[in-house]
C-alpha cells in the first residue's frame, strides 16, 4: 500500500514540475517554447516538433522552421499568444522576444505560484486520505491489526513529509528565479 502510495505522489510531483516549467521566470525556460502549441498541418504540434529553437539571450529565441511555408502559422500563433511576445520575421527564421518582468507581473506569477502549491497539497492530502480510509475499512474488517494500522499510517505522513518537503524546495527555487 505505501509502495503504490509513493509511486502516486512521484506522479504528482513529476506533474508539479512540469506545470513550474510552463511558469516564466526572469530567464525563460527553452522547455515552455518547445512544448508551446502551434497549429500546422491541420493539428496542433509542438513548436519542437516543426523547428529548431535557439536561445540568444534570457528572453530572446531564433526559430527555424523546418518546412519555410509554415513560418506565417507559428508567427501568427505566436502573436496571438497571451504572453505579448515580439515576434520578428528575418529571412527563414523567426526571431521571438519576451518582455522582461515588471513588479506587477512577478506578484502575479508569485500568487499563482503560491496557489499552484496549494492545490499540489490539496491533492496528496486527499491521495492520503483515500489510502487511511482503505487502511481503517482493513482495521475494521479484522485483515490488519491496530498496530499494523498504525505502523503503515505512520510510514503515510512520513512520505506525505517527504512530498511537501519536495514541493517547498520546488517553490523556493521558482521564487527565486522569478525574482
Amino acid at each position: 500500500m505505501k509502495e503504490e502510495f509513493s509511486q502516486e505522489l512521484k506522479k504528482l510531483l513529476q506533474e508539479l514540475k512540469e506545470r513550474l516549467k510552463n511558469i516564466r521566470g526572469y530567464r525563460i525556460s527553452l522547455g515552455w517554447l518547445q512544448e508551446y502549441e502551434i497549429e500546422a498541418y491541420g493539428r496542433k504540434l509542438p513548436l519542437k516538433s516543426i523547428s529548431h529553437i535557439v536561445q540568444l539571450d534570457p528572453l530572446s529565441f531564433r526559430l527555424e522552421p523546418w518546412d519555410e511555408n509554415i513560418i506565417a502559422e507559428i508567427e501568427r500563433s505566436l502573436r496571438g499568444s497571451k504572453v505579448n511576445l515580439q515576434v520578428y520575421k528575418e529571412g527563414k527564421t523567426l526571431i521571438v522576444k519576451f518582455p522582461p518582468l515588471t513588479e506587477e507581473l512577478k506578484r502575479d506569477l508569485l500568487k499563482s505560484l503560491h496557489q499552484l502549491k496549494e492545490e499540489f497539497r490539496i491533492k496528496s492530502r486527499q491521495k492520503r486520505d483515500e489510502v487511511i480510509k482503505n487502511l481503517n475499512s482493513q482495521k475494521e474488517k479484522g485483515s490488519i491489526t491496530e498496530d499494523d494500522f498504525y505502523r503503515e499510517k505512520k510510514k503515510i505522513d512520513e512520505e506525505i513529509e517527504k512530498f511537501n518537503t519536495e514541493v517547498e524546495n520546488l517553490f523556493i527555487q521558482k521564487e527565486k528565479e522569478i525574482l
